[in-house]
């Protein structure tokens, strides 16, 4: 985990937390705060690299989110000292490559014929998707560590400070812009906005999950997903870092400390919630909700009713990366650059691929029948699900 309050980082936040756990074991207890290791498994699926490319180091010590993107069959990768690249979707050789020569924070969002990234210093720069060029650039009130959403004529961005901006997808200009309040304390990230049907869809800080008109950014409605709990601030941190995920009629959304909820996209009303903490994404597949928790658990959840179907503590502290559901098996990160895939159904382990030997923790990418994963080393790989006979 990590935490922002002006000052206070990530390194900062695990030390805390090891401190607390520290005064209450004893050193048989300590010895529970290593990442499980791995056992031996009987693999049935094999994830199968079609492709690797090495984009350039990704900055986790400031928790930078480079999250790749795919418009119109290529792959768009950022690294944290500025180089942007389009690679081909089906073969990764490399469409375009520009050097922005600045670090960069947030990204990346794709679109509309754009390719968008943005900066430590609010500054968002679009690119032309098909060969790289700067088409325009925006300045913004502050840092953006999340990937703008682009769609409906415009992008969108969260900004640390509690905005979310509308800009004109052809000019670059500001449309509308809505200010939320930050609590004291909050972890340092959030939320990368969602645009579908007209409507933008954004985690808050604050542990509310908020949906604005695309057009004009005026709020339709406002929900709480997570309420603080608790007299010091480190226990009342309840931000939404993950992304919402819209399926159908229904958002789906986790907080940290807090919950996981299903609500109606045309009102926001709650379908089902249950306690949860995590600062990924959820994923969505085979009739379930699957979330990887703060502690290194992963649970499945009727996406109808929100009762547990099944928990997995096989990964334990392994510091996992949000689940994704890929063909008919999920598949999560861990710290030592390995994907594992489950059986959706079970939760049971069935296959693992090691990508890199750094950690695997940005949002893989699910397109058709490739998955897209990224470590924080820069590996960039593209593959394929294939069951053994």
């Amino acid at each position: 985990m990590r935490f922002f309050s002006r000052t206070l980082t990530r390194s900062v936040a695990v030390a805390l937390a090891a401190t607390l756990a520290a005064c209450a074991s004893n050193d048989e207890k300590k010895e529970d705060t290593d990442p499980v290791e791995l056992v031996d498994i009987n693999p049935t699926v094999e994830l199968r690299e079609v492709w690797s490319e090495n984009i350039g180091d990704i900055d986790s010590k400031r928790y930078a989110m480079l999250q790749p993107a795919i418009g119109d069959g290529k792959v768009v990768a950022a690294s944290s000292d500025g180089e942007v690249q389009a690679l081909d979707r089906a073969s990764g050789r490399q469409q375009w490559e520009v050097d922005l020569d600045v670090p960069l924070s947030g990204g990346v969002g794709v679109g509309l014929g754009l390719a968008v990234v943005s900066d430590y210093r609010g500054k968002v720069v679009a690119l032309d998707l098909n060969n790289g060029s700067e088409l325009w650039t925006h300045q913004l009130s502050s840092e953006v560590v999340a990937a703008p959403a682009v769609g409906a004529g415009v992008v969108v961005v969260q900004t640390v400070d509690g905005k979310l901006v509308g800009l004109d997808a052809s000019e670059g200009t500001e449309r509308w812009s809505h200010s939320t309040t930050l609590p004291v304390l909050t972890l340092r990230g959030t939320a990368a906005p969602v645009i579908t049907a007209g409507a933008v869809f954004a985690g808050l800080d604050s542990g509310k999950l908020i949906a604005l008109d695309a057009r004009d950014g005026i709020p339709r409605w406002e929900q709480r997903v997570a309420i603080p709990q608790g007299s010091a601030e480190l226990e009342r941190v309840v931000d939404i870092d993950g992304s919402p995920v819209v399926r159908g009629d229904l958002v789906f959304a986790a907080s940290y400390q807090g919950r996981v909820v299903a609500l109606s996209r045309e009102d926001g009303r709650g379908l089902w919630a249950r306690d949860a903490s995590t600062h990924h994404s959820v994923a969505v597949g085979a009739g379930n909700v699957y979330l990887s928790d703060a502690g290194g658990s992963v649970y499945a959840y009727n996406v109808g009713s929100g009762q547990i179907v099944w928990s997995s503590d096989d990964l334990l502290r392994r510091e996992l990366s949000g689940p994704a559901y890929f063909g008919d098996v999920l598949v999560v990160g861990d710290l030592d650059g390995y994907l594992h895939a489950m059986d959706p159904t079970t939760g049971q382990i069935i296959g693992r691929e090691k990508i890199d030997g750094d950690p695997v923790r940005i949002p893989m990418v699910v397109d058709g029948d490739l998955l897209f994963a990224l470590s924080d080393g820069g590996e960039l790989v593209a593959l394929r699900l294939e069951r053994r006979q």
